[in-house]
């Protein structure tokens, strides 16, 4: 199913479920509110609005959050193959979010790990840096001393 067509047809129910539970945006934004979603009062008003077009809302960010409060919500069993690709949809991106999280979390800590054992490496290499300057040091007063004792200086 194309998204236009998803958006249109959800849009279209998020629609008739406010007009036949006689809501209000303020209610729907309190239960927005209450699943931890956050909408604006103007976006809620254009969505539910008849002369807005449901292919200009953003999918993940507007449709998603009506949908999962108001279908789920008032648990709309009308059994269409929209709502239920709909849940099914919000449910695989919500794991799938979970297990990018969780990579991302993994990644995050062998990266620290190589960042602090890289780290350890560089003061190690500084610290035979600066003893290789030190015997460079003696060997050139050395030398000098030598050249100075053979030249008669």
């Amino acid at each position: 199913m194309e998204v236009t067509t998803l958006k249109k047809d959800t849009v279209e129910r998020l629609r008739k479920v406010k007009k036949e539970k006689e809501l209000t945006v303020s209610s729907i934004l309190d239960m927005l509110e209450k699943k931890g979603y956050y909408l604006s009062e103007n976006t809620v008003k254009r969505v539910f609005s008849e002369n807005a077009d449901p292919a200009s809302f953003k999918y993940r960010d507007t449709i998603v959050p009506l949908a999962d409060v108001l279908l789920d919500f008032y648990e709309d069993q009308s059994g269409t193959d929209e709502v239920a690709a709909l849940k099914a949809m919000i449910r695989d991106k919500n794991m799938t979010i979970s297990i990018l999280v969780c990579k991302n979390d993994e990644l995050r800590s062998d990266y620290d790990k190589r960042i602090a054992h890289l780290q350890k490496q560089i003061e190690s290499l500084e610290k035979h840096l600066e003893w290789r300057e030190k015997v460079v040091e003696r060997k050139d007063t050395v030398i000098e001393k030598l050249i100075n004792k053979v030249t008669g200086e």
